[in-house]
């Protein structure tokens, strides 16, 4: 019986714990509501001797291509090989995943090695919101509402931990080492304090007025990001100390709705982003502009980057747009919409 779903999933947006998260910090992350949609249908075969083919359309790059299983299983295959290569520090991350599509395969493979697909014609199409890859989780939307729609079309029970574990191994192919952040805040919805070997807290909701200012995509990936500041402080380095200090003062002036406090805890946040080497020159003098009042407070959100001058998201809290600002650097910016709900599937006609 043929059948079709729906799944919307949140993007996400790191309020402090980037990069530090990895280090034992803890991380607290939010979602928004800027939805990736993914529309899945299958039709069963009649006949078992039909092989299962994936037909892929994403709406983003205007690509839609149709491979059957031993196809797309041999490019899985190629990819873990490269995995494996980049695992031994003799490939870059970046050079896993050479296409869009391959995190879409490697989704799929992954809940087959645990559950087998059901044979059929698996159709997808994926649409996203207009800030894709610029810090805001994109892979992990794309990984969630895949896996939601999976169990659903396959009808199984499943718990957040079983899904969170096979997702968190889909995106360290994409980012080098997934700390499960991101897929966790999309799952889930909210605002999230999540701490390795800690139970993930749900935080009370404390609106607050904010803008996201779209700087550009990052000329390095998360991954390439992540492994530069690795090389670059171990675990033992005091930075992050510092990092544990400035996140566990945000969470406090959230939790207290101290929004002076929360102000000064982001610029201290900022401060150390870019002690770490992940903030270009043109977004810090952005930032230190809007830094020098009292009324706003400004940071990077997410991983930064390493090389070029663009930094992906910028989050700003402050009363006001910062339209003149933004206008002078001519970058994009839109008002912070708080997510309560996380991914969401359903039965479409």
């Amino acid at each position: 019986m043929s059948m079709k779903t729906l799944c919307q999933t949140p993007a996400k947006l790191i309020l402090t714990g980037e990069h530090a998260v990895l280090f034992g910090a803890p991380a607290l992350s939010m979602a928004i509501d800027l939805p990736t949609r993914c529309y899945m249908d299958f039709s069963p075969y009649t006949s078992s001797l039909e092989p299962s083919c994936l037909e892929i359309e994403l709406s983003d790059f205007n690509e839609k291509q149709s491979y059957p299983l031993s196809v797309w299983q041999q490019r899985v295959i190629e990819i873990e090989t490269r995995f494996a290569l980049y695992e031994k520090q003799a490939l870059s991350i970046q050079s896993v995943l050479q296409q869009p599509v391959d995190l879409i395969l490697l989704t799929f493979q992954q809940f087959h090695n645990a559950y087998r697909l059901n044979p059929g014609h698996w159709t997808v199409k994926l649409q996203s919101h207009q800030l894709t890859g610029k810090g805001l989780g994109s892979s992990a939307s794309v990984i969630i509402s895949l896996l939601q729609s999976l169990y659903s079309h396959h009808e199984l029970s499943y718990s957040d931990i079983e899904l969170l574990s096979m997702a968190q191994r889909v995106e360290s192919h994409q980012h080098g080492s997934s700390s499960g952040l991101d897929p966790t805040t999309v799952l889930k919805g909210g605002l999230l304090r999540y701490q390795q070997g800690c139970p993930l807290q749900q935080l009370t909701s404390h609106p607050f007025h904010g803008w996201i200012i779209d700087t550009g995509s990052p000329a390095s990936t998360t991954g390439q990001a992540v492994n530069q500041v690795h090389r670059d402080f171990n675990h033992q380095h005091p930075i992050w100390t510092e990092f544990k200090n400035v996140a566990q003062l945000i969470e406090q002036a959230w939790q207290d709705s101290d929004a002076p406090q929360l102000k000064q805890a982001i610029k201290q946040n900022q401060q150390l982003l870019e002690s770490i080497g992940v903030v270009p020159p043109t977004v810090q003098r952005l930032i230190h502009t809007l830094n020098q009042s009292s009324e706003s407070a400004a940071k990077i959100c997410g991983a930064g980057s390493v090389i070029g001058e663009k930094a992906g998201i910028v989050l700003c809290v402050s009363q006001h747009a910062p339209e003149a600002l933004c206008q002078e650097y001519g970058y994009e910016y839109y008002p912070l919409k708080f997510s309560e709900k996380g991914s969401r599937c359903e039965m479409v006609l």
